[in-house]
């Protein structure tokens, strides 16, 4: 072999190596998590604060006769019975939706009974649910966010979910509740 081709070798074995076995430059690493802060007493406990509660309002839909999902739905889950969510998949208005970034999210939801001017007799008392985001809910620009038919319009904060979990935290002849809406695991 020449010198020429002896010398190629040895730059490609080289290079080889230093892109294989350096922990630089490996495109699948992620940082390590950082360090823990001080705590003066090891016995408190580690857990995240609870998640605030939002305002919000939710409807429901018969999920026996709604079309909605048939297409996929908005976030392309399928038919969500069919496909595992059963009756916790949930339709967000487009303020919740946010252009379907929170697709798959969960969220726990409970009848917001302090509502001064709202009747809390359509309340399920002490009981909350948890519903994945699975599909878009409209906007209805023909009404205003506060009539009948505006429940989805900016900046309104809605839910439609199916009238099994409805059930759960309210009596289905309450129509539009108000309830409050937290992130969940």
């Amino acid at each position: 072999m020449s010198r020429g081709v002896l010398i190629s070798i040895y730059i490609i074995t080289l290079l080889l190596t230093i892109l294989f076995t350096s922990p630089t430059t490996s495109h699948y690493s992620s940082p390590s998590p950082p360090a823990a802060p001080f705590s003066e007493s090891p016995n408190e406990p580690t857990s995240p604060p609870a998640a605030e509660w939002l305002s919000a309002h939710a409807t429901y839909s018969s999920s026996s006769d709604d079309t909605r999902d048939s297409v996929d739905g908005a976030c392309g889950y399928g038919d969500p019975l069919r496909d595992g969510y059963g009756t916790t998949a949930a339709s967000l208005s487009e303020t919740l939706f946010v252009r379907g970034q929170i697709c798959g999210a969960c969220f726990e939801l409970r009848c917001f009974e302090e509502d001064v001017p709202f009747d809390r007799r359509w309340c399920v008392s002490g009981s909350s649910i948890v519903v994945t985001a699975t599909n878009f809910c409209a906007p209805n620009y023909g009404f205003d966010a506060e009539s009948e038919g505006g429940h989805c319009n900016p900046p309104k904060q809605h839910f439609v979910i199916p009238v099994e979990a409805f059930e759960k935290i309210a009596i289905w002849k309450g129509g539009n509740m108000p309830v409050e809406y937290r992130r969940s695991r």
